[in-house]
């Protein structure tokens, strides 16, 4: 009876652990499918009071996300903060409607008080807003000497018993790691064209690129395959850009000229970019999917850099259209390359008629940047240079931004052929071999 009765009490403790043990399993492969998928589960952001002490680990996010500063309003939208020296930088959203201007930083770590370190905010608006309600705006906040904060919390000046709505990890520089940062606008709409990423990082890799940002508001599986690649490899950092319903151009079905914020949220991604690379890039370029920075005379950004002036602060390109309804080339490019530009849709390659037309300064100009000569950016220019820069307008016949453009072309326009970027053909076979490791991804766009 004896025996029968330990063998009665230890079987169901048995039973118990091994239930245990592969509920923990489950938990743990769960857990890491969830990391591996991060951009799809944004975290929430933990509220945190004041006056309880400072926040735990657990508030500072590792998933992008919007936090709201005011609770139960969208006057501000924090999204990420910067350490550089003695200054914190928070990129944000602001609502030009907004009656509040005044903000306090609240400055989180294990070296300072468990109520956290306050110092005023300094706002800066980017005054590039297209008449849209909500527009980008740069909080800078002081720092005393030596101070290097975990996380920082922005809350309107004067109502610091109120509970803190947000908390940003602080990310601070470390050494240069890059000489060419690319950043890329917004992916967006479900974007599905994958032929046009591994177009223009592999023809950007023959340029000079050396890392890609790309910033996810809505993409494609095939989309999402293709920078899941590249970023196993080590060129591709993907930021998620989850812009809140009430800002998405289709929120009720609004269209671009009816949204509450130019181009998706374009130019805060543009200025999270640019903090991204400081003391990280020499250089950072800034251009959009279908566009490729072309040197006219020289083999590569690193041989354009040397040839312009070492003193400016941003280098300022002009663009012209490749209309893709206007033909492919028909000489120029052997037989074999010809095929893999085709088959694989690698447009640069196969459209070499431009506009006659290269528009103006700061007219769809595009720029590359010493990130640390630089405080705020736009889209076509730059706002804001530290004090004593200045930028350099890089002559057309010296480099040009190729603009692949969608759409019937004006008819009228005299057309220039410009062979130019045939001198990096070396992409297509980078371009071909991308393909064949990807094996049976659409190239897109899909429906």
């Amino acid at each position: 009876m004896e025996r029968c009765s330990y063998m009665n009490y230890r079987r169901p403790q048995t039973s118990r652990r091994w239930i245990f043990f592969i509920l923990f399993l489950y938990l743990t492969m769960s857990w890491f499918r969830g990391q591996q998928r991060i951009i799809h589960q944004p975290r929430q952001p933990i509220e945190h009071s004041l006056q309880s002490g400072h926040p735990t680990s657990r508030v500072i996010r590792t998933v992008e996300l919007f936090q709201v500063v005011i609770s139960g309003t969208n006057d501000v939208l924090v999204f990420s903060a910067f350490q550089f020296k003695s200054m914190i930088m928070i990129v944000a959203i602001l609502d030009m409607a907004s009656p509040e201007r005044t903000y306090n930083c609240v400055l989180w770590g294990m070296e300072l008080p468990s109520s956290g370190s306050i110092s005023t905010a300094t706002l800066q608006i980017c005054p590039e807003s297209h008449g849209t309600r909500f527009t980008a705006a740069i909080f800078s906040c002081p720092l005393r000497h030596g101070l290097v904060p975990d996380a920082v919390s922005l809350v309107p000046a004067g109502f610091l018993k109120l509970p803190v709505h947000n908390a940003l990890p602080v990310i601070s520089p470390s050494q240069i790691e890059r000489n060419f940062a690319v950043c890329v606008s917004p992916l967006h709409s479900l974007h599905s064209k994958a032929h046009q990423i591994v177009e223009m990082v592999e023809t950007s890799l023959v340029l000079g690129a050396d890392h890609f940002f790309f910033y996810n508001l809505s993409i494609h599986w095939n989309v999402d395959t293709v920078l899941n690649h590249y970023a196993s490899r080590g060129l591709v950092t993907v930021v998620q850009w989850p812009l809140p319903a009430m800002l998405r151009e289709d929120a009720t079905n609004r269209t671009s000229e009816e949204t509450n914020i130019h181009y998706h949220g374009q130019l805060a991604m543009l200025n999270d970019c640019l903090n991204r690379n400081k003391g990280a890039s020499r250089y950072v370029v800034f251009q959009d999917l279908d566009e490729l920075v072309v040197p006219k005379k020289q083999q590569s950004w690193t041989m354009l850099m040397a040839s312009l002036p070492s003193n400016a602060s941003a280098y300022m390109l002009r663009s012209s259209y490749f209309p893709l309804d206007w033909p492919s080339v028909k000489s120029g490019i052997n037989k074999t390359a010809n095929k893999i530009a085709k088959t694989y849709n690698a447009n640069a390659f196969l459209k070499v008629f431009r506009e006659e037309r290269i528009f103006g300064r700061a007219v769809r100009s595009k720029y590359i940047v010493d990130p640390l000569r630089v405080e705020i950016v736009g889209i076509h220019n730059v706002w804001k240079f530290k004090r004593g820069g200045a930028p350099y307008y890089v002559p057309p016949e010296v480099a040009l931004v190729h603009h692949y453009r969608a759409g019937k072309s004006e008819t009228e326009l005299k057309r220039v052929k410009d062979k130019s970027v045939l001198k990096f053909i070396d992409a297509l076979p980078q371009i071909h071999r991308t393909w064949q490791q990807l094996g049976d991804i659409p190239l897109g766009p899909l429906v």
